[in-house]
């Protein structure tokens, strides 16, 4: 109760009895979404350059209180981008088409420095085959030089929309050190040898435009998932883990198939397999 207070999670009402104030709820409240209706982050894939529909291949509704959307948020992301591995002399190389610190550091920004006046907007998150991009409600929250929002900008600001929210999630762990997300995405994204983020505000939104590092054409290419297998993606990562009996409830098809399916999604790296045999779960990869 104390922390709680100390940190604005429960204020006092007008009659002095205390009530869980928004940073409370999108914090610690089971199924937040029911009382902030905007708690969450929607994320679509696409298999051209444009956010249309007919290219739309992915699409992710995902929901609970900030630290389980940012976590499987991350996860799914990371599960969806390219990553491929070679072996050197006696050495295994990884690459990646993005670092895992620039999907985490811009995903928690998001979330952090949303505007939650804006109630009929998510945070939206964009995979296109080239590029990522975060898009928030609400401009940015300091203030904006007369020559545009730059990244030199966000390098220098020191300003938090929501200051006991980024509070918690640094208590949490998933905010390392105030001030520093935008300098690792930055220097993450030039030691990959990607082109310079962009950054775009009107007041209404804001969004951080990330593009990945193309790997070479002989490293393999992400599995492109029928919509069977993306159901059940989208059940692992919702479930954080489950079995093989759990999906095939949902996804309604025979074992079989179900277990065919699973072998071909985890020797593709999209999911990971844990456990013996008869008591394996499947969950989405973290790293």
């Amino acid at each position: 109760m104390a922390y709680l207070i100390e940190h604005g999670c429960l204020v006092p009402d007008e009659a002095g009895e205390l009530v869980p104030s928004l940073a409370g709820v999108v914090t610690f409240a089971r199924e937040p979404h029911h009382w902030v209706s905007v708690c969450g982050i929607d994320l679509a894939e696409f298999s051209g350059t444009r956010t249309s529909t007919a290219d739309l291949i992915l699409s992710r509704q995902i929901r609970g209180n900030l630290f389980t959307i940012i976590d499987r948020t991350i996860d799914l992301l990371w599960a969806r981008t390219q990553h491929s591995a070679r072996i050197e002399g006696t050495e295994r190389v990884e690459e990646h088409a993005y670092p895992m610190a620039v999907l985490r550091e811009v995903t928690v920004n998001a979330v952090v420095h949303r505007d939650w006046s804006y109630s009929g907007s998510y945070i939206r998150i964009q995979i296109f085959p080239d590029r990522i991009e975060w898009i928030s409600p609400g401009g940015f929250a300091g203030r904006i030089p007369p020559n545009g929002l730059t990244l030199e900008t966000l390098l220098n600001a020191q300003v938090s929309r929501n200051p006991s929210i980024a509070q918690i999630l640094h208590h949490a762990g998933r905010v390392e050190s105030f001030g520093m997300g935008i300098d690792t995405v930055i220097h993450a994204l030039q030691e990959l040898g990607a082109r310079e983020p962009e950054v775009y505000d009107n007041g209404d939104i804001f969004r951080f435009r990330v593009w990945g590092r193309q790997l070479s054409e002989e490293s393999p290419r992400p599995l492109v998932l029928t919509p069977r297998q993306r159901r059940i993606v989208a059940e692992i990562s919702a479930r954080v883990t489950a079995t093989t009996a759990e999906i095939q409830i949902v996804v309604n098809e025979n074992a079989r198939t179900i277990q065919r399916e699973l072998r071909e999604l985890t020797a593709a790296g999209v999911i990971v397999a844990e456990g013996a045999t008869s008591n394996r779960r499947y969950r989405i990869p973290t790293s």
